[in-house]
């Protein structure tokens, strides 16, 4: 049994550590990863804030299409949601919101009004 134990106390006595050629070899794959991964990670993040104001647009859209079409309220021009500017736009046949996006054209989403006969 103690001669078990004296060969593994012989193999970590023998273990010096790392050398400094393992250590750069390490740090050299680690950047190449994280430049790899990090202009993904930007895209990421950038398309989540493209959904976030396409999401906040609908909901605008949906509530002021609702006022308009069942209590026959005027919407607002503008409205400022979480520091983005959409843009409320009337027509004899639809309800349409617009806002900036920065690297792409202004975005129009619109809804029809239903027909009154």
């Amino acid at each position: 049994m103690w001669y078990r134990w004296e060969q593994g106390a012989s193999i970590l006595k023998s273990c010096k550590g790392y050398s400094l050629l393992d250590a750069l070899i390490a740090l050299s794959i680690l950047t190449v990863l994280s430049s790899s991964v990090l202009p993904i990670y930007k895209h990421l993040y950038e398309e989540r804030i493209t959904i976030l104001k396409r999401k906040h647009a609908v909901i605008l859209l949906d509530d002021y299409w609702n006022d308009f079409v069942f209590n026959r309220a005027l919407p607002p021009k503008e409205k400022i949601v979480e520091g983005v500017a959409f843009s409320i736009l009337e027509t004899p046949t639809e309800l349409c919101v617009s806002y900036h996006e920065q690297k792409k054209n202004d975005n129009l989403i619109c809804r029809s009004l239903p027909h009154e006969e």
